[in-house]
Formats: structure tokens, C-alpha cells, sequence
């Protein structure tokens, strides 16, 4: 079912011609697609080697449920940056355009529902707009990865989740780097299309 909604959102980015909302959305449900399948993969792995799911502590629960949650937010934020072509509202780091708080016009900047490069009143979407896009996302990064770090942290004390602690902390520091390294490396594609 979710494949054929998938489906539905791949017509409609195309038929829409790239509306950045459809867009987006269509990177989220595609992100839940490989959760479910990777839910899927680990219970039938469960079962084939008869094996319980590790138990998990109330806080660790509550601490996976902010990472998962912040998680979700920076791909949506990553996913908006791509689909308005914001990547390069900022080229250099830590910094952006020269300052630590550039001019942003947030309320163009996520205006949902419109279509690519203009706002609902039919105005070009500004470069200030552009910039809060990026910088938001980039802002985002810093507390979720500090979250996922956290999170590495708590799970490696879990005997029998060391190993996925161990994935997620590579993970969070391949993203850490492919960002830095776009930025800092003038988006070469292949770091581009890993982060």
C-alpha cells in the first residue's frame, strides 16, 4: 500500500512540476518506505534466530523517541533545502555570507504550500528566504546530531544494542562530514548524493 502512495507522490512530482511541499513529502515517505522495510528485515531476523528484542530502559525509550523525532525534522528541513535549490544560499562555514546571522525572511522562506521559486502571491522566492531555509537546516544539524550522539552514547551501554550503537554513530559522523565537506568542498556530487 505505502509503495503504491509512493507512487502517487512520484506522479505527483512530476505532474506538479517539482511543488516543493509534494517534493518533500515524497523524500519523507520514501525515508518511513525503508524504516518499514528495515522493521520488516530485523523482526523476521528475530524470529529466524529466536531471539527477543533487547530490552530498553523508560529514559532510553524517551531519548530514542527525541532523536527519531529530530531525525525526522533535519531530513524534512534537508529535503525542503534541496527541493528550493537553497544549498548554496550559504557557501562557507561555520559562518554564512559573511556573518553569523544573515539576513533571513523565515515567513517566505516556509511557505508551504507553493509552487517552486515563487511565493503564493506569485513573487520570486528572495535570497534572505533561500538563506533561512539553509541556515535553519544547518542550525537543525547541530542539535540533532548532538542528540545522536547522546543516543550512541546511552545505546553502547546496552550490551546487546553495541553494535547499533556503533552504526548510528558512524552514520551521524558520515553526515556530519558529507555536510561540512558539500560546504566546504563546493558540493562535489558524490559527497552531495551521500548526504
Amino acid at each position: 500500500v505505502w509503495v503504491c502512495v509512493q507512487g502517487a507522490f512520484g506522479a505527483l512530482t512530476v505532474t506538479w512540476k517539482l511543488y516543493p511541499a509534494i517534493v518533500t513529502l515524497h523524500l519523507l515517505g520514501a525515508v518511513l518506505l525503508l524504516a518499514m522495510l528495515c522493521v520488516q528485515a530485523v523482526r523476521y531476523q528475530q524470529v529466524a534466530q529466536q531471539r527477543l528484542p533487547a530490552p530498553i530502559a523508560p529514559g532510553l525509550r524517551v531519548l530514542l523517541a527525541w532523536a527519531l523525532a529530530l531525525l525526522v525534522l533535519q531530513i524534512a528541513l534537508g529535503g525542503w533545502v534541496s527541493t528550493n535549490y537553497a544549498v548554496l544560499a550559504c557557501t562557507e562555514f561555520p559562518g554564512c555570507q559573511g556573518s553569523w546571522w544573515p539576513p533571513m525572511n523565515f515567513r517566505q522562506a516556509f511557505e508551504i504550500w507553493r509552487e517552486l521559486g515563487v511565493d503564493s502571491a506569485g513573487a520570486p522566492v528572495e535570497f534572505a528566504a533561500l538563506t533561512a531555509i539553509h541556515y535553519t537546516h544547518r542550525l537543525a544539524a547541530y542539535v540533532a546530531f548532538a542528540v545522536l550522539i547522546w543516543l550512541v552514547v546511552r545505546l553502547h551501554r546496552v550490551p546487546a544494542l553495541r553494535q547499533q550503537a556503533r552504526w548510528l554513530g558512524g552514520l551521524a559522523l558520515l553526515q556530519l562530514a558529507t555536510g561540512l565537506g558539500n560546504v566546504l568542498l563546493g558540493w562535489p556530487l558524490a559527497a552531495a548524493v551521500l548526504h
